[in-house]
């Protein structure tokens, strides 16, 4: 606690982390760059893959995973469990964002581990339904548990989702927040993409202006209830035609055969493979379908339903939260073609109907799927979650909330965690913060319980921003501490005091406490956090430190930097300390004393 840097600077990082880099195009785009939008780095961890290039040129930085994978590998699973430890601990990130299913379960728990301030998970749906045997419920429930008590917020894009872990206590206690799902009302609208683009896609596709076109868009995988759907619409009439825009899936177990695809296409069905123009595919549409097993809250379903069409899903959590029954579409039961082709003929058969649903459809978008609430609630749980932590000092002006600053105020017991995390985000160079943030947490305790300490701080909206620190006699505080925290304070550095260079570390810190030379008095620590800068917060605390020091009788004051640390040196001279000499706290770690004098 004797480097002192007050100018450091660390920045608003934030990791969204998924499977793919589809995922991060096209599900969290919006989140990542809002981010920067608000003064901070947004990241992107996922397996390589061709929508990099696109994130990238829009200012979201990404960093490959490249073991990454959708399919069953556990060797690969393990491979990526490390390398996302490499990328945490070398992009010390503000907040870690997971994404379900895989990334959403080691993440939590790699994020922790590796000290990120705050883990934030999104639960797009669990990979369990109630239909599902009763091994996998608990397999699934059981490391969704795990994970749960790893992460700092948790977000449900479904209600049906929340209620049952909080049912089955797969929830911490007061844990969870519903999140909902969104899309770009903007994007999605069909007055803006009129109906030339419907008459030219049609036109493309050798569809005549009659026909009732059935339109599918998602992976090809059985999960998706492909299956099912290319048999209802092999028992329909040639008044009908499936549409079906999706990518491939090779490493889904349940990816569709390549012969199931060639039949289909044979009988008629037209695939489109990946594409980027959907809500022009969606205004060729007459009815769209979604005969899902599974879902979190589909995506596909909510762009159509933007984009006024009605709908045919299957009665499932996700599918349910799209469509009013009878009021926007029709649900129908899992793995039912025979359901499924009748309801899409009572919606195709009738032109009236489909008006109806139609402007329902958009009215229900328009209430329900905005994507500016969901990315607001997000950035709300960014802001809300480090705020709890004490740590609100590491939000970016953006976020921050008003920046009303409050005046130099005496530190209680209640800032404890605060200044921990303000020290350890700023003050990077010292030896006590590489023992992790629970120590800092029991060391700042035991500074605030110290009768004799002197401990300062500023605050604005988010708390805490800037704090200076010290006692008037080091080596009895250092003792007070050993003998009242030193228990708990180790149990607290574990494990990383089982390296040899960590416990020596904390000997030659203890034993320079032991040896206050001439001068008793010092100032520990001093940090101001970065978007406050520039407004003399740093003089201010020096200010009303070294009075109420003088205050107690102590005539001189000194404070040690590394010798490194020129910007450190300049700022405590500009309060006054004028160098004095150096010392060596830690060995082969040269440091200058500075010293103030009343």
């Amino acid at each position: 606690m004797t480097h002192s840097s007050p100018d450091n600077t660390t920045g608003f990082r934030v990791i969204h982390l998924t499977t793919v880099d589809l995922s991060l195009r096209f599900l969290v785009r919006p989140q990542l760059l809002e981010v920067a939008a608000v003064g901070g780095e947004p990241i992107g961890v996922s397996a390589p893959g061709p929508w990099v290039a696109e994130l990238e040129s829009q200012g979201v930085r990404h960093v490959p995973l490249q073991a990454s994978t959708r399919g069953m590998s556990p060797l690969r699973d393990l491979l990526a469990v490390g390398q996302l430890w490499r990328v945490l601990r070398r992009e010390r990130p503000t907040v870690l964002h997971t994404h379900n299913p895989k990334p959403g379960l080691y993440g939590r728990v790699v994020g922790r581990l590796a000290g990120v301030p705050l883990v934030v998970n999104t639960m797009h749906g669990l990979y369990a339904t109630d239909q599902d045997r009763l091994a996998k419920r608990a397999v699934v429930y059981g490391l969704e548990a795990i994970a749960a008590r790893f992460s700092d917020v948790e977000l449900h894009q479904n209600p049906e989702d929340l209620e049952l872990v909080r049912a089955k206590r797969i929830l911490p206690k007061g844990k969870g927040e519903l999140l909902g799902n969104g899309v770009d009302l903007t994007r999605f609208d069909p007055a803006r993409v009129g109906v030339e683009a419907r008459r030219q896609i049609r036109e493309e596709l050798g569809i005549a202006d009659d026909q009732i076109v059935v339109g599918m868009v998602g992976r090809l995988v059985a999960e998706k209830g492909y299956p099912e759907l290319f048999e209802a619409v092999s028992q329909l009439g040639s008044q009908y035609r499936l549409m079906v825009a999706g990518p491939d899936d090779p490493d889904k177990p349940d990816a569709l055969p390549r012969e199931m695809i060639a039949r289909a296409a044979e009988a008629g069905v037209v695939f489109l493979g990946m594409r980027t123009d959907v809500e022009a595919l969606y205004s060729a549409m007459d009815v769209f379908v979604l005969p899902s097993h599974r879902e979190g809250f589909p995506r596909a379903a909510m762009e159509a339903a933007a984009m006024g069409l009605p709908l045919v899903v299957t009665d499932i959590r996700g599918c349910r939260q799209v469509v009013d029954d009878g009021e926007n579409g029709l649900l129908v039961p899992v793995r039912s073609p025979e359901a499924l082709r009748d309801a899409i003929e009572v919606i195709g058969g009738d032109s009236a109907l489909r008006s109806e649903m139609s402007i329902a459809s958009r009215r229900i978008a328009q209430e329900r799927f905005d994507e500016d609430r969901v990315v607001e609630i997000v950035m709300t749980s960014y802001r809300e979650g480090l705020i709890e932590k004490g740590l609100g000092h590491l939000l970016p002006a953006g976020l921050a909330g008003e920046d009303r600053m409050g005046k130099v105020r005496a530190a209680g017991k209640e800032d404890f965690a605060a200044l921990a995390g303000l020290h350890s985000s700023q003050i990077d160079s010292g030896f006590l913060p590489s023992l992790g943030p629970r120590f800092m947490r029991v060391l700042y305790r035991a500074l605030l319980e110290w009768p004799d300490a002197a401990v300062f701080v500023v605050d604005d909206e988010s708390g805490p921003v800037g704090f200076v620190a010290g006692v008037t006699d080091v080596g009895a505080f250092y003792r007070f501490f050993a003998r009242r925290y030193g228990l708990r304070a180790g149990l607290a550095a574990l494990p990383r005091l089982l390296r040899p260079s960590t416990v020596r570390g904390a000997w030659e810190s203890l034993r320079y406490g032991s040896d206050d030379g001439d001068i008793a008095a010092e100032l520990l620590s001093m940090a101001v956090a970065p978007r406050v800068r520039g407004r003399g917060l740093s003089g201010e605390l020096g200010l009303a430190f070294l009075q109420n020091l003088e205050s107690r009788g102590c005539a001189a004051v000194r404070v040690v930097v590394g010798t490194g640390n020129r910007t450190a040196i300049g700022a405590y001279e500009k309060m006054g300390f004028r160098l004095a000499g150096q010392t060596e706290v830690h060995s082969g770690e040269s440091s200058e004393v500075l010293v103030w004098r009343s």
